[in-house]
């Protein structure tokens, strides 16, 4: 999706965006107003893909609304908030930045899919987070609708801790320092956060649900650790529990090294809504 608004004062304003090639009206309709951001086609609509038949472009977009990137570093969430920068918000400090071996993986593949591609990131991650962590689930939840392309859930005591894992592919082999390659990951962080404002339990239920909803179709379980009889006692514990929630990014293409001012104050801009939403840890993983 391209395009992005001159600022304006007006009640509604419109401007056009493509997706797919077919041009789509935005309209920003006053916070008074039900409905919010909505779109519309400016000629005929399109149509997406669908079970059990395809479904008008327009109903899917204002069912699946995507995240904007404005000029100026602002943005609009699929919520439907308008978020700008903070000048006052200090970069996202270098240090923090955390690295680890990306051998063996093309950091130009994001999935691994049903076929559990090794040489991918997420792959690498959950390997990464196995190693490091004990969870009592670890769940691919790589499709559309995803809460976050990894998802791991642990008890401890009293608290039920929440880490939602966040992929980007990098959009060239090697690592840089391309603000590109932050732009869609750390929107995905963003509306991942929704997750603790709702709830763990809605989350839960969300999981259980895609996950017995992938098994079906592709036969392969997106269990990572953990079972189906882990997530049902999960399940019925979570009412008792306290969430805890921990947010990781995860970009190959991000060089320690080569980080520019520019991409910090994006991750710093991004790590202030998330940790302000979910009250949890953020965290960065990249190359040297």
């Amino acid at each position: 999706m391209t395009g992005g608004p001159d600022a304006t004062t007006a009640n509604v304003w419109a401007h056009e965006v493509k997706v797919a090639g077919n041009p789509i009206r935005q309209l920003l309709v006053p916070e008074s107003e039900p409905g919010g951001l909505t779109y519309a086609p400016l000629a005929g609509d399109a149509e997406v893909a669908s079970r059990p038949s395809p479904v008008p472009m327009r109903t899917w977009i204002n069912k699946n609304k995507p995240t904007l990137f404005l000029d100026g570093d602002r943005m609009i969430t699929d919520e439907d908030r308008l978020l700008a920068p903070r000048t006052d918000l200090p970069p996202f400090p270098r240090d923090r930045l955390q690295v680890i071996s990306w051998e063996g993986v093309d950091i130009r593949v994001e999935s691994q899919g049903p076929q559990r591609r090794a040489d991918s990131i997420q792959a690498r991650m959950s390997a990464h987070l196995r190693a490091g962590q004990d969870f009592d689930v670890l769940l691919d939840d790589d499709r559309a609708g995803e809460a976050a392309d990894l998802v791991g859930l642990a008890i401890h005591g009293t608290e039920l801790h929440v880490t939602l894992v966040h992929c980007k592919y990098s959009s060239e082999s090697t690592a840089g320092a391309r603000v590109a390659d932050l732009y869609e990951l750390c929107g995905q962080a963003m509306r991942g956060a929704k997750w603790r404002q709702q709830g763990a339990i809605l989350l839960l239920q969300h999981l259980d649900r895609r996950a017995q909803a992938a098994f079906a179709r592709t036969g392969t379980s997106p269990y990572e650790a953990g079972t189906l009889s882990d997530m049902f006692r999960i399940r019925e514990l979570a009412p008792q529990l306290r969430p805890r929630f921990h947010t990781v990014l995860a970009q190959p293409g991000l060089s320690v090294a080569w980080a520019t001012g520019e991409q910090l104050r994006l991750l710093a801009g991004a790590e202030s809504y998330v940790r302000a939403v979910t009250r949890g840890t953020f965290d960065v993983i990249c190359s040297p």
